[in-house]
């Protein structure tokens, strides 16, 4: 949920599917969002706090090429003041694309995840595979920077994560459809996605 302090409402909701996206309930809280998002094409924009007037905002910018950046905005002045750039030793033009995937598993089940190619890979075809399956098992792997895919995709391999039965963020169904599944249907989407890539 997004709220303002100033107006005391809620202005909208994040969510995320196959990218984390917003949906304002707020015409003024959705004007921002946009301003900021034309400031900053091609990257995720997050509004992380604002004073008590709403008008000077930080807010941080990222995409799955880049760490982030963190910047101060002041909305009667219009002016963008860079803050702190966690991890300007990266060059985003040396990171690879991470990119939305899905398939069926073997019983029907849809199953999404990302793949993240070598730079300048137009296709998976003799490359190595690296699967990364996210921790929890009740969490989920999200698009953004990672820095152990890009890590191997800079050295060669090909990088799979998968959001296997069990991960969170696709409805209660999915989440109960890995109870009691760990080594069985949550290892066979795993499999299945190594399977589904292959051909």
């Amino acid at each position: 949920l997004l709220s303002s302090k100033k107006h005391k409402k809620i202005t909208g909701v994040a969510y995320t599917t196959d990218k984390s996206y917003y949906y304002f309930f707020d015409k003024d809280r959705a004007r921002l969002q946009k301003d900021l998002e034309a400031k900053f094409p091609g990257t995720y924009v997050v509004v992380t706090d604002m004073d008590d007037d709403e008008n000077r905002i930080i807010c941080a910018t990222y995409s799955d090429k880049a760490r982030g950046t963190y910047y101060l905005y002041d909305r009667k002045t219009d002016q963008i003041e860079k803050l702190a750039e966690l991890a300007p030793w990266l060059k985003e033009k040396q990171m690879a694309a991470m990119k939305p995937i899905k398939y069926q598993s073997r019983d029907g089940l849809t199953i999404h995840g990302y793949l993240t190619r070598p730079l300048g890979v137009a296709t998976s075809k003799r490359l190595p595979l690296v699967v990364i399956p996210h921790g929890g098992p009740s969490s989920r792997n999200g698009w953004g920077f990672n820095p152990e895919a890009q890590f191997l995709a800079n050295r060669g391999a090909a990088v799979l994560q998968i959001n296997f039965r069990g991960s969170t963020g696709y409805g209660k169904a999915f989440w109960k459809a890995g109870f009691k599944q760990w080594g069985k249907a949550m290892q066979n989407d795993i499999t299945d996605g190594v399977l589904w890539l292959i051909k």
